[in-house]
């Protein structure tokens, strides 16, 4: 039985999905990985899983001076792109976030993505967690997901946590200035504009799942319904 078998056992609530599955073009593509490997293997050699938490980095230069970020740039159409990395042993959804550009996320170990469409945020910004679709992505695996896909940080699909490459349009998931993010606000208060509303980062917009209550304190919408989605581990 493979891993993704077992997982699927543990979460019979859950389609835990493989990446073949046709159900993953609405979210993104699988880009060829042969380029990536020596990538894999410096993040996988030179990057750390914190117990109890996830930590993401937008840009590790180590990792942006390796010769393959370049070909990761091709698929920016070589706009100024940051190449990080977000490692954890993160098991639940928690929130969900959303770039106006293409993601690329490697798995330098095998892992699992939640992934939602944005057409299905309504007008008012909720969005039910029962509309996500789940995909275990095995190590290796590199992923180009859509722009405006619903996603998060993985989820770990082994007890030791997940390691994971981001990449994305340089100044993304960066802090707005102080009193940026007001001005936009103010800017567009009356027209009830989602992407007013929910923008949180540089070229971030969030939402939160209620029982996230560190995001809510930040001022996140608590607009996740339904079950804070979790990936329950089979005993290994």
């Amino acid at each position: 039985m493979s891993n993704r078998e077992k997982i699927q056992a543990a979460n019979k609530n859950l389609v835990v999905r493989a990446i073949d599955d046709p159900l993953l073009g609405k979210f993104g593509r699988i880009i060829p990985s042969d380029t990536f490997s020596s990538l894999i293997d410096l993040a996988d050699r030179i990057t750390s899983i914190e117990e109890g938490t996830n930590r993401y980095v937008a840009s590790c230069p180590e990792l942006e001076a390796h010769a393959a970020t370049q070909n990761l740039a091709v698929y920016f159409g070589l706009m100024p792109i940051q190449v990080g990395y977000c490692n954890g042993t993160g098991f639940s959804l928690n929130g969900l976030e959303w770039h106006k550009s293409i993601e690329i996320d490697i798995a330098v170990t095998d892992l699992v993505l939640l992934l939602g469409q944005r057409c299905d945020l309504s007008s008012e910004g909720y969005f039910d967690s029962s509309r996500l679709a789940c995909f275990y992505l095995e190590a290796g695996t590199v992923l180009e997901l859509l722009p405006e896909v619903l996603h998060y940080a993985p989820c770990r699909v082994y007890p030791s946590g997940f390691k994971s490459i981001i990449a994305l349009p340089r100044t993304t998931n960066e802090k707005l200035k102080p009193g940026e993010l007001e001005a936009v606000k103010a800017k567009f208060a009356g027209q009830d504009s989602l992407d007013a509303r929910l923008l949180f980062m540089r070229n971030k917009w969030l939402i939160a799942h209620p029982e996230r209550q560190v995001l809510i304190e930040q001022g996140v919408f608590a607009g996740i319904r339904g079950e804070n989605t979790e990936i329950h581990l089979p005993r290994y």
